[in-house]
């Protein structure tokens, strides 16, 4: 199971259970993310899915309302991955197995995304980034955002090249330049607006704190005041999944 297909699968089954035909939102795609951080197999995650989906159908009196988020699903995954756990004491880990536990193959064509899908990305948040610089950022705050830009540029030299794209160690490479990228537009946010985000994420990550353990929310909230920074300065997140 490549890196790509992990998050891609637990959305379709879940929309699949649940019935209404939306895609999941960009806060249960970062509780995704955590899931498989914490090494929960897909596997796994699917049966807790129908676990936590099962028990809901059969329960009576739901008067027609929908599970709208991932989160419902989350201590069904986190019991199974612990039963999955517990069968597995002793045994040795399967070589070759990626970080959620499953064994790696090569992914079938669609897949994942094309290199000329990648290159296009790559380039598409190069010119963001060259252009928040020229309008927008200070030239003394630039540094930073310039040394994100020259990885972008070293990564699609291979690429640009004829070379097939790993997308997981891509995705990698892209999850620290986010982290760079990120730290350095936070600089340029004022207190004020930092204030009204608090409020907006009390009002929007609600349901999440009351379901979710406190560091998987904690961990959800941080990435809600990520996507609020990028936003501000219309940057897109680095990541291959936003293709």
């Amino acid at each position: 199971m490549n890196y790509y297909n992990y998050f891609t699968e637990i959305e379709e089954h879940f929309v699949k259970r649940r019935g209404k035909h939306l895609l999941i939102s960009p806060i249960d795609w970062n509780l995704i993310a955590t899931w498989r951080t914490a090494g929960v197999p897909l596997h796994v995650a699917l049966r807790g899915i129908d676990i936590a989906m099962d028990g809901y159908l059969a329960r009576k009196n739901r008067g027609g309302a929908k599970v709208n988020t991932l989160c419902y699903c989350h201590d069904a995954v986190m019991e199974a991955y612990a039963g999955h756990l517990e069968s597995h004491v002793g045994e040795s880990p399967a070589p070759n197995a990626d970080s959620a536990g499953e064994s790696e193959s090569t992914p079938n064509a669609g897949d994942e995304p094309e290199r000329k899908e990648i290159l296009e990305f790559l380039l598409a948040r190069i010119r963001e980034i060259e252009t928040l610089c020229a309008k927008q950022f200070p030239e003394n705050a630039q540094e930073g955002l310039r040394r994100v830009v020259d990885r972008l540029a070293e990564i699609m030299h291979p690429l640009e090249a004829g070379g097939k794209a790993d997308t997981e160690a891509l995705e990698r490479d892209l999850a620290i330049l986010d982290d760079l990228l990120v730290t350095e537009l936070r600089a340029e946010v004022t207190e004020e607006q930092f204030q009204e985000w608090e409020k907006e994420a009390k009002t929007e990550l609600k349901v999440y704190k009351k379901k979710l353990p406190k560091e998987t929310f904690e961990k959800i909230r941080e990435n809600f005041f990520r996507d609020k920074t990028r936003r501000k300065f219309h940057i897109e997140e680095l990541s291959i999944f936003r293709l």
